[in-house]
């Protein structure tokens, strides 16, 4: 009998024996993952017994993090520098009610890496494309030495022509101990610098709103810590995911005490997700894109049937724009002619539409001067071109009008608008709901919904993203210093009537969703593909070299996977790509020289993790000619002749990482701040702050505001919270975008605002036009989006516009992507333990990328398909069965996929996780099943962010 036979015969073993073995052993051959693959069959090792091996290896502390959100402890048995076994934190474990000091544990990804560090398709020598980039067959292997001086030279040919801004940092996170861009940007600094970017694929809008809605100093819309929802009446999980992508290391742990505690959980997501699974005491299904119009909804309903309840005076004080009326800055904050609201201007006017209840009620002026319909600011080649949606401007944002659009009933609307209205409520938010073409307005109008229901600034009261209860210190590398390239060209100050609150980093850099537009633009001819006012304004020369510090964001992750292979694979755009990575991914193999770099497990390294500091020590050799990063760029600067200065007196290699640590532990007086030495926490692996609070200190997000608004106001232009935030527009248009809307109008023709209304900013004046950003926020239709009546009723007044005529091409269903539970974005895709655990071939077993292949196979094999989850109904349409394998096209791609039929996603809807390789096989259909391959590269209108998530419309077929 085999091992897996045992381990399922439960006359022979008990689940107790089980998990006593594999807590001894780490990880036992009975385990997945431990031993070699072959044939199509699970990649189980056999084993005749169940005797636990004795442990004789070396036992070290560390961890490697990816970009997942988790930070977390592993330990590694380690003989004769290979990693034997991997098991994680085993300090003693105190829940929130012992003390809360709990463990780090690590979940399958890192119990995972033994399978990362040894397979046989890890790029191990430097590499050098000798043909197209994207074919695999043409790299070469060449020296260290041939790598630096050539890399080199071109770096200063580059700059000798464009100067420092020629060379571009890529968005990259594969390596979260910081070596990878930090080492890369020291070198470059000392060349001029580098362009770079601002916000980041996961959140752009949350990191777009929050400094303007919120305050220049947020950086995201933040909730609590996770442990003060105890105190609250009911915890709402809105798209929040955590058990699955690890939000942070102990958030699942943490919310699952909340709720053992007894305080009841409300989840509102597009997919019964583990999280809902684990937690939900309330599941609120949502149509994807449509939360904004939920919340406008829930508005309607507290000041339809509730106003005399709202703390009207408490809204004003905390919050600009709400109202027509009552809207001060606070004490010593200058007015300007932007924050005027216009009679019937504010949010509120907008969501009661043309009903005079707030008239009547003298907190409004006037009813809403918004129009029924947005258009678009595109290229005159673009589908959107002269197109608009339904805005609703002027129509009452009722319950029913939210039902139609989000599937919610209307009662269950009003139900949800009372809770909060009458009990402490946390709302932790996640990161999903707002990756799409109109992501900005439900960010947006969270924060205003927790101002009117008084959810915010106090214990157990909150709304956002969850912080921590303590500011960790994590030791400075030592490798800082100035990067000289700022461009200025991409911000026109002149329309912004007060600089004092809005956020820098976007007037010298671009949005990171519009690099492969603004690389595809490079010539200074002013253009780009999505009108993008900062593309049509970057330099020639931008992007000529392209560094991509380990990441497999270039190709694979950052939207239409295809449109960025045409980008990034023309030579006359990018002159030079450079990358350093282990594996063959997509974006590696567009790469001109493929450079092998340490993995985390191969050097030193930190990482804080909520209330804690991990140390990352190195437990494992380093194969063949790989190196760290760190020494990568000493290597090319050495050749630039700038290798003393890089090196700034510290030691090369290893060794000077080592030093670089230690020094900034003791910059940061860090040894007084986690009470050890430096030995001690590289020896233990975790320092940790928990004993520094309690339930009294917990972390209240806005406590100081909420206290004293007078005395602590927001860094944003009123001092408030702003419903109205005339800054968030002066910003759209002094990033080079015109804002007035004058080719799209209304059914009746008209194309200006209603019942005489006017709107300022800087660079329009007053003007009475219609606009494409407006400074309150609304619901606006995502471009390939659906509403809940477009399945019952595609005639109804208030289905989906369809501006893109994505119905009219035959594409019925939304692929709605996200993060899985069994890699770290693209990170892992290639671990077979994983694969096999969700992964499916054409007759639906379980499938694995192969260990024993080559880099030189390709990114990817066929035959190893990623899987969607389809609803029965769906399925038994379309003539599909669990297992069966499956297309998914549009008119940007084909992949093929493997079906699982499932209740727990709604009609009409296709879920795939995120971060699957490409590999288009010789048809051009993408084997790997990367979502990405049939989604739009269009930027959100205001953030300009990634819309990957949920804003793409495909059709499905058996394959």
């Amino acid at each position: 009998m085999s091992i897996k036979e045992k381990l399922l015969d439960k006359a022979i073993i008990t689940r107790r024996t089980f998990l006593k073995g594999a807590s001894v052993a780490g990880a036992t051959a009975a385990l997945y993952g431990c031993g070699g693959g072959g044939g199509g069959k699970t990649y189980m090792e056999e084993d005749e017994t169940l005797e636990v091996p004795k442990i004789t290896e070396d036992v070290i502390a560390g961890g490697t993090p990816h970009n997942c959100g988790g930070r977390c402890v592993s330990k590694y048995y380690v003989k004769d520098g290979v990693v034997k076994r991997i098991v994680t934190d085993e300090r003693p474990d105190k829940s929130i009610a012992q003390g809360d000091d709990p463990q780090y544990r690590s979940c399958v990804r890192c119990h995972s890496r033994k399978q990362w560090f040894y397979r046989k398709d890890r790029i191990l020598y430097p590499l050098k494309q000798t043909g197209n980039r994207g074919d695999v067959s043409t790299f070469v292997r060449i020296s260290w030495e041939q790598a630096f001086t050539e890399i080199a030279a071109k770096m200063q040919d580059v700059v000798s022509r464009y100067g420092a801004k020629g060379m571009h940092s890529i968005y990259s996170s594969g390596d979260q101990t910081g070596w990878a861009r930090n080492s890369l940007h020291r070198l470059l600094n000392l060349m001029g610098g580098y362009t770079y970017y601002y916000t980041d694929y996961s959140f752009p809008a949350l990191e777009h709103v929050a400094p303007f809605v919120e305050g220049k100093t947020n950086y995201l819309p933040s909730a609590n810590s996770i442990q003060d929802a105890l105190r609250a009446e009911r915890v709402v999980m809105w798209s929040f995911n955590p058990h699955e992508m690890v939000q942070a290391t102990n958030a699942g742990w943490y919310l699952t005490q909340v709720k053992e505690s007894g305080v009841p959980f409300t989840y509102i997501d597009t997919r019964l997700s583990k999280s809902a699974a684990t937690l939900a005491d309330d599941f609120i299904n949502i149509m994807p894109c449509t939360d904004a119009a939920l919340l406008l909804g829930m508005l309607y309903h507290l000041m339809k049937n509730h106003l005399a309840q709202l703390d009207t005076d408490f809204i004003k004080t905390y919050m600009y724009g709400f109202f027509d009326t009552g809207n001060t800055f606070v004490a010593g904050r200058a007015a300007n002619p932007a924050y005027a609201v216009p009679s019937g201007g504010s949010l509120s006017a907008f969501i009661m539409g043309n009903e005079t209840d707030l008239v009547t009620a003298g907190l409004n002026t006037g009813t809403s001067v918004y129009p029924e319909t947005i258009g678009y600011n595109v290229n005159t080649d673009d589908v959107l071109y002269g197109k608009t949606v339904h805005v609703w401007g002027q129509l009452p944002k009722t319950p029913e009008w939210a039902e139609k659009i989000t599937g919610i009933p209307a009662a269950k609307i009003r139900e949800l608008a009372e809770m909060y209205l009458n009990n402490k409520v946390c709302t932790f938010i996640g990161c999903g709901y707002q990756r799409h073409t109109e992501s900005e307005q439900a960010i947006w109008l969270h924060r205003v919904f927790s101002v009117v229901t008084k959810n915010f600034g106090l214990p157990g009261q909150c709304s956002g993203y969850p912080v921590s209860n303590t500011s960790q210190g994590n030791p400075n590398q030592m490798l800082s210093n100035t990067n000289n390239v700022t461009l200025t060209a991409l911000y026109d100050s002149t329309k912004v009537s007060d600089l004092t609150y809005v956020p820098t980093a976007q007037r010298y850099n671009l949005p990171v969703f519009v690099v492969p537009d603004a690389v595809d633009n490079n010539n200074g001819a002013g253009h780009s593909r999505w009108n993008d006012g900062q593309v049509k304004a970057i330099h020639e020369g931008f992007g000529k070299i392209i560094f991509v510090p380990a990441g497999n964001i270039m190709v694979n992750q950052s939207g239409d996977v295809n449109y960025n292979k045409t980008v990034f694979g023309d030579r006359s755009k990018c002159e030079m790509i450079v990358c350093w990575d282990h594996f063959m991914t997509p974006s590696a193999a567009y790469a001109d020289y493929l450079l092998p770099a340490t993995m985390q497990g191969e050097k030193p390294a930190a990482i804080t993790s909520t209330e804690a500091l991990l140390r990352l020590n190195k437990v494992t050799d380093i194969p063949g000619e790989v190196l760290s990063e760190y020494e990568i760029a000493t290597g090319i600067a050495e050749k630039l002749g700038i290798k003393d200065a890089y090196l700034g007196g510290y030691p090369e290699g290893q060794e000077g990482m080592e030093a670089r640590l230690k020094a900034g532990w003791d910059a940061g007086s860090l040894s007084t701040k986690y009470g050890m030495t430096y030995d001690e926490w590289v020896k233990q692996g975790i320092a940790t702050l928990h004993g520094t609070y309690n339930s009294s200190t917990y972390a209240i997000t806005h406590k100081a505001f909420r206290n004293d608004p007078v005395a602590n106001p927001l860094q944003s232009a009123s001092g408030k919270f702003e419903a109205f935030c005339a800054n968030m527009v002066e910003d759209y248009e002094a990033r080079h975008h015109n804002n007035i809307d004058a080719v799209t109008s209304d059914g009746a023709g008209l194309t200006t605002l209603y019942n005489g209304g006017t709107l300022y900013t800087a660079g329009t004046g007053a003007n009475a036009g219609r606009r494409f950003v407006y400074p309150i926020p609304m619901y606006i239709p995502t471009v390939e989006g659906r509403h809940a009546v477009d399945v019952t009723d595609p005639s109804d007044a208030f289905a989906h516009d369809d501006p893109a005529g994505v119905d009219a091409a035959g594409y019925k269903f939304t692929l709605h992507t996200w993060h899985m539970q069994y890699r770290s974005h693209s990170t892992l895709n290639n671990v077979a333990y994983l694969n096999e655990n969700y992964k499916k071939d054409k007759n639906g077993n379980p499938a694995f990328l192969d260990p024993n292949r080559e880099y030189t196979d390709g990114v990817w094999d066929d035959n190893v398909y990623e899987p969607i989850w389809l609803n029965p109904a769906d399925a038994a349409e379309l003539g599909l069965s669990t297992g069966d394998k499956a297309l998914i096209e549009n008119g940007r791609g084909k992949m093929y996929v493997s079906v699982i039929v499932t209740q727990r996603v709604a009609r009409r809807l296709i879920h795939i996780g995120q971060g699957a390789w490409q590999k288009q096989n010789s048809q051009g259909i993408d084997i790997g099943g990367n979502g990405n391959t049939v989604i739009t590269a269009r930027p959100s209108r205001i953030c300009k962010g990634m819309t990957s998530a949920n804003d793409c419309r495909v059709k499905i077929t058996k394959a």
